[in-house]
């Protein structure tokens, strides 16, 4: 299952919300805090994030958003090929946004909710992510809550930024490893429209393939480039189309299908 961090992008220099982040990153289920070992990850990650508190002066933000979607991609694997609707909230203030969104349709039913930090260091940005996700999978289906913590960091090359991705599952398959990287820019092409476009490229380790492909070899799992455009209907309502393209790598290929998938949705989007 899926779950995309919402992260609000602002212009520094003039202060004024220019697009929402839409970044695809996701899995299944939900927390369970009786784990002691996924707690004190938990507890860490949050703490990290909250120390920040006062030397962050971001304004108080928040938005609600409907995406509908041709199909459904997350750390490159193909969850759905046919339409699903995904409706989101956040919530963000000092650098922290909390997130939660549903996904519908297709036979995908679950929920899923993060926390996210998100400060600059001189160039370097860095995002740590709490990830926890509940899941409604049909009769017969073995696809059990979990909860990932995760690390990204990126460093502007001109106008682009370049990014990385550490992710870990600390639940459902403790020590699970995803990774991620690739190449940005996000920017404005006119004063009510934003655009964002990257190229990027993941890998994962045995036990993730192993778990949600039948793949148990670490590899590198797939090529992808997304875009998307954000038009300013109002200075509160926004359209953002978007497409996304995902193609499975190597072996791969043999254990999903479709291996290669054209995605496209547009999302309707209301944020303060």
């Amino acid at each position: 299952m899926g779950y995309t961090v919402r992260m609000k992008w602002t212009d520094r220099d003039s202060g004024e919300s220019a697009q929402p982040d839409c970044n695809n990153q996701t899995q299944p289920g939900m927390v369970v805090l009786g784990f002691e070992h996924s707690a004190k990850v938990a507890v860490s990650i949050a703490l990290f994030c909250l120390r920040a508190f006062a030397e962050d002066s971001q304004k108080f933000a928040y938005g609600v958003e409907t995406d509908f979607n041709s199909g459904y991609v997350w750390h490159g694997i193909v969850l759905s090929d046919r339409p699903v609707m995904r409706p989101s909230g956040w919530i963000s203030r000092f650098g922290l946004t909390l997130s939660g969104s549903t996904i519908e349709g297709a036979g995908l039913h679950f929920t899923d909710l993060g926390l996210t930090y998100e400060r600059d260091w001189n160039k370097l940005r860095i995002e740590p992510a709490i990830e926890a996700y509940l899941n409604r999978p049909p009769a017969g289906i073995h696809d059990p809550n979990t909860m990932e913590g995760s690390l990204k960091l990126s460093y502007p090359a001109g106008p682009l930024r370049v990014f990385t991705l550490h992710t870990f599952d600390v639940l459902a398959y403790k020590d699970a490893y995803f990774g991620e990287a690739g190449l940005g820019y996000e920017g404005r092409v006119r004063k009510r429209t934003g655009l964002v476009v990257s190229f990027h490229s993941g890998w994962a380790s045995s036990k993730v393939n192993g778990a949600y492909i039948g793949f148990d070899k670490a590899a590198v799992n797939f090529i992808g480039a997304e875009r998307s455009l954000t038009y300013y209907l109002r200075p509160y309502i926004y359209l953002r189309p978007h497409f996304e393209f995902n193609s499975s790598a190597g072996r791969l290929r043999e254990y999903l299908s479709p291996a290669t998938l054209n995605l496209f949705g547009l999302a309707v989007g209301v944020e303060f």
